[in-house]
């Protein structure tokens, strides 16, 4: 093996150990995410209509190096409240464990109701400062609801139901609750710092051996 080859192969271990690696060296958060109904006068002539729904590739249920369930919550006692106000309704409250990649690097989460009513995705990441892009649905209505044609006279599609929906892009902070707000669907959305989860750490990158020097002077 010539001293090329065997410094294409140490290129490539470096790339695979940092690649493999990468999520384990970041800070992991614990996230935690309620969605609320609010009760209001709007109807649903207000509202965009629903032609496209993003989806995420990670949900909280999954666990891997990129994403881990959490066993606590530590936003009950705010979800308990909105639930017993007369104003309100929750219909999603999940957390889970991830760390917090870069934009480039960073996978949107699921978000899907149990009632089926909340449907969307949330990316949460880092740009010098921690960010979220929330894209959630209140699937309210299910049929068309429009005064107007299929479409519109730039052949925009208005045939479909229209529902609220919450999109927002901005910075956030750790250890505050951080509230989107919209007139008809809302969410409050926490961060806290945590240690990695072991049972993510224990998912060690898969090994590669080098040649041993007697090996690599062979041929030369």
């Amino acid at each position: 093996m010539n001293l090329n080859t065997l410094f294409a192969r140490i290129a490539l271990l470096l790339t695979l150990t940092l690649l493999s690696t990468s999520a384990f060296a970041q800070q992991w958060y614990h996230v935690e995410l309620v969605v609320f109904e609010r009760f209001s006068g709007a109807n649903a002539e207000h509202w965009p209509v629903m032609n496209n729904i993003r989806s995420g590739s990670l949900s909280p249920q999954m666990a891997n190096n990129q994403i881990q369930p959490a066993r606590v919550e530590t936003l009950a006692g705010v979800s308990q409240r909105l639930q017993n106000s007369s104003n309100y309704r929750v219909h999603y409250h999940k957390a889970w464990q991830q760390p917090m990649l870069s934009k480039g690097s960073a996978r949107s989460i699921q978000i899907n109701s149990d009632n089926g009513l909340i449907e969307g995705a949330l990316k949460l990441y880092r740009v010098n400062y921690l960010h979220a892009d929330i894209d959630l649905w209140f699937k309210e209505n299910g049929s068309s609801v429009t005064n107007w044609g299929a479409a519109s006279p730039d052949g925009v599609d208005l045939g479909g139901p229209r529902n609220p929906h919450l999109s927002q892009i901005r910075r956030i902070r750790s250890k505050e609750l951080n509230y989107f707000d919209h007139p008809r669907v809302a969410a409050i959305l926490q961060l806290t710092p945590v240690a990695a989860p072991a049972s993510a750490v224990s998912e060690t990158p898969e090994s590669y051996s080098l040649p041993e020097t007697s090996q690599a002077s062979e041929g030369q």
